[in-house]
């Protein structure tokens, strides 16, 4: 419990004093526009979170760990959104629905066919 209360309580503070003093003055002021076609964006999203995934794997020796911290991730993002009233509660638990099976789908192909923790060129773990 000491553990999540202070992450929790370091989480606040870095985050309202960044909001404040960095994010929210840069935010004011930004015009410039990024505008890339939806199936580049959306193959850059997968993409990156397919690296974290694999990453996260190889870290915990375990693609189920891996897809529950990712899909756990985005999970709050979605409810974050729902909290501030950008999305309704049957758009979060359709979204949580579907970030939950993806990543369950995600883990099972790669337990079944990814690399073993014993695979040769692999680098160590730990």
């Amino acid at each position: 419990m000491r553990t999540f209360l202070l992450a929790f309580s370091t989480a606040v503070v870095a985050n309202l004093v960044g909001v404040l003093l960095f994010f929210q003055p840069l935010a004011e002021g930004d015009t410039s526009f990024v505008a890339v076609h939806p199936l580049l964006g959306f193959l850059v999203y997968v993409g990156s979170c397919a690296a974290l995934f694999t990453w996260g794997a190889r870290r915990m020796q375990s693609p189920y760990a891996s897809a529950f911290l990712v899909a756990a991730s985005q999970v709050a993002l979605v409810v974050d959104l729902m909290l501030r009233g950008d999305r309704g509660a049957v758009t979060t638990i359709a979204g949580t629905v579907l970030l939950a099976a993806t990543w369950w789908l995600v883990a099972a192909v790669a337990s079944r066919w990814g690399e073993s923790p014993t695979s040769p060129g692999e680098p160590p773990r730990g």
